[in-house]
């Protein structure tokens, strides 16, 4: 004989509950600040989003008069939304700028400007390390330098992007990742604007054991075109041993090579009563070579040296490099040696 179990009868019932968006501030800050060049400036920077943070909103409002006859046309507002709900995320937004500007990547620098406009983004993953990105926008520029330049600008990019590298303490250890970027800018009324971008940048991680390795990065960054805007290297970050943001060009190249390695395992302080760890210390030897230029090619400008990286409660990397620039086109090591402080995480 086999012994069998009764069947259980039961009602199966489903719910569902609509989801409900309920928007909490998160950050709301404000600022007074007094400048020699561009006087005394105020604002206020709010974001809002809800509690899975699918949706996010972003506002911006600040004052740049200098009189009180420029109050009204001196308001400064930007509005945007981000969705991240679906696969497809989005974003988009109003704008409305107008003052004295300093911009380093504009070649006239110090310029009066007022644009308005708006813009509409777009990101789609094909997979967890590769993605799509493009954006759009549409604004009215009104320039004053000497003369005066109206432009109605229509601007599009389109980017593609991968991103599979492994971290440590201080930065990427392993894998790789890249953007490629085609942007075309264009002022459709006027026709005073009109320029082409195109930015490739690439970087590999070789692991060379658990916590060392050997990275390089190149990138190639070039704009072409009327009033075509200008990038800029030298810090820390890129060109190691030059002024920050000292190199200006609407053309660029910059190649870094870098072994990463650990400096000091534990570093810390130790009290009767107790001790504070201060975390750990990794060095890096680099080589960077690099060069920007406008119409012609001029120079080519390099460094090379040792590197120091500390974490600093896991939110903050800081970085003290020494070493020696190489000038005039790779003939000549500087008299002497360049020592640089700053902060971010390994590119």
């Amino acid at each position: 004989t086999c012994w069998t179990t009764e069947k259980l009868e039961g009602v199966s019932e489903v719910n569902s509950l609509k989801y409900i968006r309920d928007y909490t501030l998160d950050i709301a800050q404000s600022q007074v600040a007094t400048d020699p060049v561009f006087g005394t400036t105020g604002g206020a920077a709010i974001a809002l989003s809800d509690l899975l943070g699918n949706d996010q909103y972003f506002f911006l409002i600040y004052n740049s008069a200098q009189s009180r006859d420029e109050i009204l046309r001196s308001f400064n507002i930007a509005v945007s939304r981000i969705s991240l709900g679906q696969r497809l995320n989005y974003a988009y937004g109003i704008f409305h700028f107008s003052g004295r500007r300093y911009d380093l990547t504009d070649p006239d620098l110090f310029f009066n400007e007022r644009v308005f406009g708006g813009y509409f983004a777009l990101s789609y993953p094909l997979s967890k390390f590769y993605r799509f990105e493009a954006s759009t926008s549409l604004s009215r520029s009104d320039k004053e330098v000497v003369t005066s330049r109206k432009a109605l600008l229509f601007s599009n990019s389109i980017s593609f992007v991968h991103d599979n590298s492994l971290w440590t303490s201080s930065g990427p250890i392993d894998g790789n990742r890249f953007i490629l970027t085609l942007a075309f800018t264009r002022d459709v009324q006027f026709s005073n604007v009109n320029y082409y971008t195109l930015i490739a940048d690439y970087r590999r991680y070789f692991r060379l054991s658990q916590r060392s390795a050997f990275a390089v990065r190149a990138q190639v960054f070039y704009n072409e075109g009327r009033e075509a805007r200008r990038f800029f290297m030298g810090g820390s970050w890129d060109l190691r041993g030059y002024p920050r943001w000292s190199l200006r060009g609407k053309k660029l190249w910059l190649q870094s090579e870098e072994l990463r390695f650990p400096f000091i395992d534990q570093l810390g302080i130790k009290f009767p009563f107790g001790s504070i760890g201060l975390g750990s210390l990794r060095g890096a030897l680099f080589f960077d070579a690099g060069g920007v230029w406008d119409d012609k090619y001029t120079e080519t400008l390099g460094s090379m040296g040792l590197g120091v990286r500390w974490n600093l409660a896991g939110v903050l990397v800081l970085r003290y490099d020494i070493g020696k620039r190489i000038e005039d086109n790779f003939s000549r090591f500087q008299k002497g040696l360049f020592h640089q402080f700053f902060f971010g995480w390994d590119f």
